[in-house]
């Protein structure tokens, strides 16, 4: 079954900004790398800024997904180290373009006012979800504590997908940066 035009342009857009970044981003790119016939995109998503939201919201999706993916026993150290360590190769692996895309909006919200309350949305999500984790694991200050280990891991991706030059982050580098990032929320 062909997936509904809206959703094949949303995945179109983040493919076309992890490849070419928000200037390669245009409603004609988006139609050519779907494989929809010209203007389909704009009759989608009339302005850019929709687009763009579009684009969020469908990494949103495929990010929250495999985060069920990746659930661990509330403590359990061991696990959620395994999980974390999961996520991240995943991060950086199979899901790299994703991740650049990521990287590519939230760069962009900083100077883009209108994107930015989207992007505040999709974090604090991801930031709550982070928070009850490790409140359930017993973490003292599990607020604080989140936003500390989501920008550990989230350094550790863009590590990854902005410095190729350093190699493929492997799955022993990425153990030690999960458990580092680990132990440090428990000082």
């Amino acid at each position: 079954m062909t997936r509904p035009r809206k959703a094949r342009a949303a995945e179109a857009a983040v493919e076309v900004i992890a490849e070419g970044g928000l200037r390669a981003l245009t409603h004609r790119a988006v139609d050519a790398r779907a494989g929809l016939p010209p203007g389909s995109t704009s009759s989608c998503y009339r302005t850019r800024l929709a687009l763009q939201r579009a684009a969020l919201e469908r990494i949103v999706e495929l990010d929250e997904a495999v985060l069920e993916e990746f659930a661990f026993p509330p403590g359990d150290a061991e696990a959620a180290l395994e999980a974390l360590t999961g996520l991240l190769e995943h991060w950086t692996g199979p899901a790299r373009e994703r991740s650049r895309a990521r990287m590519e909006l939230y760069l962009d919200a900083a100077r883009a006012p209108d994107l930015r309350p989207h992007l505040e949305e999709a974090s604090l999500r991801f930031l709550h979800r982070a928070r009850d984790g490790l409140a359930a694991a017993g973490i003292p200050d599990p607020e604080s504590a989140a936003r500390l280990l989501v920008a550990q891991l989230d350094g550790v991706v863009f590590d990854a997908v902005a410095r190729p030059f350093h190699g493929p982050a492997d799955r022993a580098w990425l153990r030690g940066a999960v458990s580092a990032a680990l132990a440090s929320l428990r000082l």
